[in-house]
């Protein structure tokens, strides 16, 4: 119908959410402000869904071209790669064997692990590791990775800024961590329709759509090297380095 092809072009965009988009409402009633769901209440969530993930999002993803998204940011990976909030692993296939050395995926939640772990054959040969990590705190040292990937996980993050400045710490002084993101539009009936429907999603798929990712990216101290945005601006493919350039003085 006309409210599901309207939420599929606004934002199916996320591993994380992309089937909420399609089942969203233009006209809703308003909602009684009340409590987020919390963190555990979010990975029991995730932890539900896990198994089912990649049938429930698959036709949404594939109408609004987001595995072509994917492999475009993934192509950009190279070196040891860390994946945060790895999911189900829709990503591994994309992955380079000539510029990608290994990847590490971490998730807070268990059931999407063993999903990620029966997928080890979409990576070979490049091998593969996979940790029950915290987003918030990533249990690897500074400057560890030459790459760091997520892919529809800001949205979900208990503490954004806090999660983005943790993958700011781990990646090498001249990596860089590309994100694929799903988050506020720029266009204002949408960002209108995204706040209205926020807390039913929360609750259903455990991710807030209505999030402005730039502005988190750039309060995390991230350097945005590369920009671009679709589906009327709510997803967002951003390339990020450490910190800004050094300019040269003349």
């Amino acid at each position: 119908n006309a409210a599901k092809g309207i939420g599929i072009a606004v934002g199916a965009a996320a591993t994380s959410c992309a089937l909420a988009y399609g089942a969203t409402r233009l006209f809703v009633t308003p909602q009684e402000p009340k409590p987020f769901p919390s963190e555990r209440s979010r990975r029991d969530t995730f932890d539900g869904l896990a198994k089912k993930w990649d049938q429930t999002v698959r036709f949404d993803e594939w109408m609004a071209g987001i595995n072509r998204s994917r492999r475009r940011m993934c192509q950009r990976a190279e070196g040891d790669v860390l994946e945060v909030a790895i999911g189900s692993a829709r990503n591994l296939a994309f992955y380079s064997s000539a510029k990608v050395k290994s990847v590490t995926g971490i998730d807070f939640s268990r059931a999407m692990l063993e999903v990620a772990d029966g997928k080890r054959a979409d990576l070979k040969p490049i091998p593969l590791k996979l940790k029950l990590c915290s987003s918030q705190k990533i249990d690897f040292d500074d400057n560890t990775f030459d790459t760091v990937v997520d892919t529809f996980g800001v949205c979900s993050f208990e503490s954004p800024v806090e999660s983005l400045r943790e993958m700011r710490r781990v990646v090498k002084e001249d990596g860089q961590v590309l994100l694929l993101e799903h988050g506020s539009s720029n266009w204002e009936i949408v960002q209108g329709l995204l706040n209205r429907t926020t807390q039913r999603h929360v609750e259903r798929f455990g991710c807030y759509p209505n999030r402005d990712i730039g502005r988190l990216v750039r309060e995390a101290g991230l350097y945005i090297v590369l920009e671009e945005r679709k589906h009327f601006g709510s997803t967002y493919m951003l390339v990020c380095r450490k910190n800004a350039p050094v300019e040269e003085e003349e």
